[in-house]
């Protein structure tokens, strides 16, 4: 069931393109098997690669011996660190590298964790190449390891790292701590001694893998002339092209990256990983096309979530009023960098911007282990805030006898609030905010009053329960400040055809999610056409602006704004040409159902011509190509609510949460295309589960081996464990900021999924699990039966 209430006052109640449920334009391709992916690109002698991998956790590479797989038949090249750059690069596309710290190496000296690279082969076949991976003879020695985020900071623990490098400066560490992240308003001490009331928590929240379908794949091809053209499956091609240069030590203008489509992401493609710069290095020694496509194995081990330990501290008055909240957090990064610290500096600004309170502070310690490599993630810090502070709002809301409903609608930030929106150097103010509709309807919606009586439910072997947790997060990264920490502009770029349809480009990615599909019904409001007839050029970094990365909620309200820019000044073109045909002011001609007419003819024939009509009259009269291009950034953000009611049951006897039923709400302003919100909505309540039943990356404190790299022991949410009664509603908001009044979705979608699980067992039970995920031990554990 899905709802869509009515526009506010002063919105066109109809478009003829938003908020149509328009399918995705690459549905039947990809159904067919006509799309193609990276894995699918087959190049002429192209060669395959496969990596060396340390098998331990801390470990100096002594000695590399080569000999023996290079007088294997078909082997063409091999790299150990002998042969690469030997100076760090940074990972992450969205930061200027000014701000992004550099401790990655493209094959490392010393090994950090058990799969970190040693060597790469290239070889005719993938057979071949695994055949001289496995004859290199390597002599490591053996370092301790901190495998524990607790044991690295400890007195005489391992160092990981001796430097990070920031732009020009270096930073020598004394130990295993990247940063230290603070930020805080108000006077945290007084705000507590006020207090009537102030409970105190510690959650742990897991390593999460963002399993997408498709495995990491990288097709690199060099060109005579120097040049290499690259395939990948990222998430920015103008970020992958910068950051491979970088890593090389090569000028941008020899690398060109292709736009392909995703087969998912969520975060795991965010930063480059050390294949791309692998795959171009072998590329370059060899003189051939190459592919380097990871192993389900080696694509769980190479990205996740942040797994914290997040300690909590909430003060407030008796009538419910928040007075104090202060968090620490413990954020484990694994052996390199990458985002760790934006993850931490993240889940600081989400943290502070849940709730209306005076004083607050944060610290969050970024630390290395000897451990895989944690990176973006859906939610982006997010989810690793929200369920420790929805979970507090439970535990004081039980602890003043106040309705849980009730306490967060007394204490959310809301329409005029400041916000930060992406860390402590990004300020904003919510122009827009629909969670008053969005709590009151779900609550009624699930039936919030029939939870009293789950709670206490005595010897009951399935108990059921409800939950709520809220959430919000932010359209994108822009900031008032035209430089800063963090990038957020966006390109376009609108050609109408002789045929009168219209082509958009733009370097933005679709993971699947139909985020162009929804550009192509923006373009085609703006020119009066069908979604149908805008098409989506494929595109490659030579010939199209630049667009920072496909993350942050930002496709719709940044890269969307965007098109529409491009496509209103193509709208302004085609009326001056039409007041050419019609000799009529352009001012009076408006664009609809695929014609310009003269507003207030009634659409007589003389006052009215198709774009066609008008795209082969520019022609025939030489009038030029009526195209533009845009290239703008964001400088606001639009923040964008969700909150998710649930309903599980919960058996006693062997400890499984199953989830009966889901009540989503989402204020995303003006919804352009329900089919791919209510998409976000779904996946991100699957991932969102997992997180909290099921999820976790596995590494043995003893050895540093990943345990379950593997869907056989790595469960996931799959089509059988999705709850079938789901209703979706969204809110009645318009945000004059965003295209069309359309704010973002995709990452708010997972924010609030785990804490209303955890919610909704603890009602269930009488018991709050602070430890996810929530396995059927824990919640064994929790009801005194192991």
């Amino acid at each position: 069931m899905t709802e869509t209430l009515p526009a506010p006052a002063g919105v066109p109640a109809e478009y003829r393109n938003i908020g149509r449920r328009v399918p995705k334009f690459d549905a039947v391709h990809k159904t067919t098997g006509h799309l193609k992916f990276v894995g699918d690109i087959q190049l002429p002698r192209m060669l395959e690669i496969k990596i060396l991998r340390s098998p331990h956790p801390h470990a100096r590479i002594r000695r590399i011996d080569t000999s023996k797989a290079v007088a294997i038949p078909g082997v063409k090249a091999i790299i150990t660190h002998e042969d690469a750059p030997s100076h760090p690069y940074g990972r992450e596309f969205a930061l200027p590298p000014e701000y992004m710290p550099r401790d990655n190496f493209v094959i490392p000296d010393k090994a950090r964790y058990v799969g970190d690279v040693v060597a790469a082969v290239a070889a005719t076949t993938p057979d071949v190449a695994a055949r001289a991976v496995a004859a290199i003879e390597v002599e490591y020695e053996k370092l301790p390891a901190s495998l524990d985020p607790f044991a690295a900071i400890a007195s005489g623990a391992p160092r990981i790292h001796d430097t990070v490098a920031w732009g020009e400066e270096v930073d020598h560490l004394d130990g295993n701590v990247l940063r230290t992240v603070s930020m805080g308003v108000g006077d945290v001490e007084q705000g507590f001694a006020d207090a009537d009331v102030v409970i105190e928590n510690t959650f742990t929240v897991p390593k999460q893998q963002q399993s997408p379908m498709e495995r990491r794949c990288i097709v690199v091809d060099p060109l005579p002339d120097g040049r290499l053209e690259v395939w990948c499956t990222t998430q920015s091609i103008h970020g992958l092209r910068h950051n491979l240069a970088r890593a090389l030590g090569i000028p941008y203008s020899r690398i060109n990256v292709h736009q392909t489509f995703l087969g998912g992401a969520f975060g795991a493609r965010l930063d480059m990983n050390v294949d791309e710069p692998i795959a171009a290095l072998l590329a370059l020694k060899s003189g051939l096309p190459v592919r380097l496509q990871l192993t389900r194995e080696e694509d769980m081990m190479s990205t996740s979530r942040h797994p914290a330990t997040v300690r909590l501290k909430t003060g407030a008055k008796r009538d419910g009023t928040l007075v104090a909240h202060e968090m620490e957090a413990h954020v484990d990064t694994g052996a390199y960098a990458c985002s760790g610290e934006w993850v931490t500096k993240c889940m600081g600004g989400w943290f502070m911007s849940m709730y209306r309170v005076a004083h607050q502070r944060f610290t969050g310690h970024v630390i290395y282990t000897n451990t895989p490599p944690a990176a973006g993630f859906r939610g982006f810090g997010n989810p690793q805030a929200n369920v420790p502070v929805e979970s507090h709002m439970d535990l004081l809301a039980d602890r003043l006898g106040i309705d849980p409903v009730e306490i967060r609608l007394r204490n959310y930030i809301r329409e005029g609030d400041a916000y930060y929106a992406q860390g402590p150097n990004v300020v904003d103010y919510i122009k827009s905010c629909g969670v008053e509709q969005i709590l009151t309807s779900g609550a009624k919606r699930i039936g919030w009053d029939r939870r009293a009586g789950f709670a206490g439910q005595g010897d009951r072997k399935i108990r059921k329960g409800i939950g709520l947790g809220r959430a919000f997060h932010t359209s994108g990264c822009g900031q008032a400040n035209e430089v800063s920490d963090i990038l957020e502009y966006a390109g376009s770029v609108v050609k109408i055809n002789e045929d009168g349809t219209a082509n958009l480009t733009t370097a933005l990615i679709d993971m699947g999610t139909g985020n162009l599909m929804g550009h192509a019904q923006i373009v085609a409001e703006v020119l009066g056409l069908r979604a149908e007839d805008v098409l989506v050029s494929s595109t490659d970094t030579d010939s199209s602006p630049y667009d920072v990365v496909t993350h942050a909620s930002r496709s719709t309200y940044v890269s969307g704004m965007v098109a529409k820019l491009a496509a209103e000044k193509v709208r302004d073109r085609l009326t001056e040409l039409a007041g050419r045909i019609l000799d009529a002011d352009p001012g009076d001609i408006v664009l609809g159902g695929g014609r310009a007419t003269v507003r207030g003819t009634g659409g007589a024939a003389d006052a009215s011509v198709s774009i066609e009509e008008i795209a082969r009259t520019a022609q025939m009269r030489q009038w030029g190509t009526i195209m533009a291009e845009a290239s703008e950034r964001a400088v606001t953000t639009a923040s964008h609510f969700t909150c998710k009611f649930v309903e599980v049951s919960v058996d006693t006897e062997t400890g499984h949460v199953t989830v009966d039923r889901v009540v989503a709400g989402s204020d995303v302003g003006q919804v352009i295309n329900p089919v791919l919100v209510e998409g976000q909505i779904h996946g991100g309540a699957a991932q969102a589960f997992g997180y909290a039943l099921l999820e976790e990356i596995q590494v043995d404190r003893e050895t540093g081996r990943t345990l379950n790299p593997d869907y056989l022991n790595y469960k996931i949410f799959t089509s059988r464990d999705a709850c079938r009664d789901f209703d979706v509603f969204f809110a009645d908001t318009y945000e004059d900021s965003g295209p069309f009044g359309a704010k973002g979705i995709g990452e708010s979608a997972n924010n609030d999924g785990a804490s209303a699980i955890v919610n909704a067992v603890a009602n269930a039970i009488g018991v709050h699990i602070k430890d996810l995920p929530l396995t059927p031990e824990k919640v064994l554990r929790a009801l005194g039966k192991l």
